[in-house]
């Protein structure tokens, strides 16, 4: 829990004096709301409110009153959650006047405490929108946002101030890898279940297993400035003008980036109809890339549409989902936030809706049909190699001692032990994989680059795959 923070008469002086540029200004009464809705864990956010006097005329105000803790975890410069970031980009004056009419609130004070936290006072943008966004504003805000990114395609220099981040992706995945471990340890979670259902968990490792490969991909496409937070959120119109707060992810990456974060985050976050995902989609990518041809680039829309795909599946599901929102579930500091967040309560706690998941895995199969069948045949195989991994990891813990204790079905040890099976249930599992994956004709036959060794000759009695026997080997079965 971040301590409140109380406002002295001192600052709320000068803080007077900055704001209306007079230093006989004088305060009248002024207060603190906290805001919430973020799940920013290092920042709290009030509003003050009040009025002060200069020149004999009584002038009212709200203001907002941004807190920032020293981290010394997120001290470094180019890491991805660098704790001053945000106030450093506010005094660069770098986010100001940006193409596509986008620009940041005006930065009216940066006050570093004894404590070594950081106070911002920014002003309070009035938003000219209706909440929730129509489908036309996400348009709009696309196009300006693909203006901003353009520039830097177009001739405008890329910014190297030494707060500027690169390579936020890879540095926001390694944030996975616990979490990752955390899963095949714990196949069974609830929380695990809900958030990623059926074939979606094992296909997410999947991901995983590839997201090096991926990444790769991103870093040799054009690169741009941009804010890689800008999502509904963050977005306030000012008239024609585009207002982006929280800067703190700000930094150099693949072109595209931008409306992945628009669309990931309208979806999981924003609460956009999950049965427009792909006109959303589809709108957003079309004004962005109109947006980079208004700056004065011209780019190739399949490879803005790759850096889209490849940036939305790794950020929202590899990083989000599970780098993310897992831990901070699991974690009871943290976990009534994120179901405050998402409106959830401990039974529904990471759950996800169907619609979103079937758009994540038709984006998936569509970024892997970009890629190629060498990408294609590598995620199937360790998809299946995850699937045959954690069955086995729930049925050895179905059948441990202690979950028999606890009422769970009990699972004949000889299945999670490597022992033949009962004939009669050995030939009905055998018939059952070949309705849902029928024998190839002709002889024996390998997919390249896939764990499934497929037999014709009859000489095993069932097939079998190398990913389950090596997995046995693995647990020293």
């Amino acid at each position: 829990m971040l301590p409140e923070i109380s406002i002295s008469p001192e600052y709320m002086t000068s803080l007077a004096h900055k704001l209306l540029d007079d230093p006989a200004a004088q305060v009248g009464e002024w207060g603190l709301e906290k805001l919430t809705g973020g799940l920013e864990l290092g920042s709290t956010i009030y509003r003050l409110s009040g009025t002060a006097k200069a020149g004999g005329v009584d002038l009212g105000g709200r203001r907002i009153i941004k807190t920032i803790l020293p981290d010394p975890t997120k001290d470094d410069p180019d890491g991805c959650h660098y704790w001053k970031r945000e106030p450093l980009a506010y005094q660069s004056g770098l986010i100001y006047g940006l193409s596509g009419q986008v620009t940041a609130p005006r930065c009216l004070d940066v006050l570093e405490n004894p404590d070594g936290s950081i106070w911002m006072c920014l002003e309070d943008v009035e938003d000219a929108t209706a909440r929730p966004w129509s489908l036309e504003l996400y348009a709009r805000a696309s196009r300006q946002l693909g203006e901003f990114n353009g520039a830097y395609l177009a001739g405008r220099a890329l910014p190297d101030d030494a707060w500027i981040t690169h390579d936020w992706l890879r540095k926001y995945l390694q944030e996975a890898a616990p979490s990752i471990d955390y899963i095949l340890q714990n196949p069974a979670d609830p929380i695990i279940n809900r958030m990623l259902p059926g074939i979606t968990l094992p296909l997410t490792l999947a991901l995983w297993d590839e997201h090096e490969r991926m990444l790769q991909v991103l870093d040799a496409m054009p690169q741009v400035f941009c804010h890689q937070d800008a999502f509904d959120r963050n977005l306030f119109y000012r008239g024609e003008e585009l207002v982006v707060i929280d800067w703190n992810y700000s930094g150099i990456a693949p072109v595209g980036t931008e409306t992945a974060a628009l669309v990931g985050a309208a979806l999981g976050v924003s609460g956009f109809p999950a049965s427009q995902a792909r006109q959303l989609d589809q709108a957003c990518l079309e004004n962005y890339i109109e947006g980079l041809r208004q700056a004065g680039y011209q780019p190739d829309p399949r490879q803005v549409r790759l850096c889209f795909c490849l940036t939305l599946e790794l950020r929202y599901v590899t990083g989000g989902m599970i780098g993310e929102m897992i831990p901070r579930l699991l974690d009871p500091a943290t976990r009534q936030s994120v179901l405050d967040s998402f409106q959830q309560t401990e039974e529904t706690a990471g759950q996800s809706d169907p619609e979103i998941v079937n758009y994540y895995i038709g984006m998936l199969t569509e970024t892997l049909k970009t890629l190629g069948l060498g990408a294609t045949l590598r995620v199937v195989a360790r998809t299946v190699f995850h699937a045959v991994r954690l069955l086995g990891k729930r049925r050895t813990r179905d059948a441990s001692p202690g979950a028999q204790a606890a009422g769970c079905e009990r699972i004949p040890v000889e299945w999670t032990t490597g022992a033949r099976c009962p004939t009669a249930l050995r030939r009905r599992w055998s018939r059952s994989r070949q309705r849902r994956h029928p024998r190839p004709s002709g002889h024996h036959r390998d997919i390249p680059n896939s764990p499934v060794c497929w037999s014709t000759s009859g000489q095993h009695g069932s097939r079998r795959t190398r990913a389950h026997r090596g997995f046995r080997r693995a647990e020293g079965r």
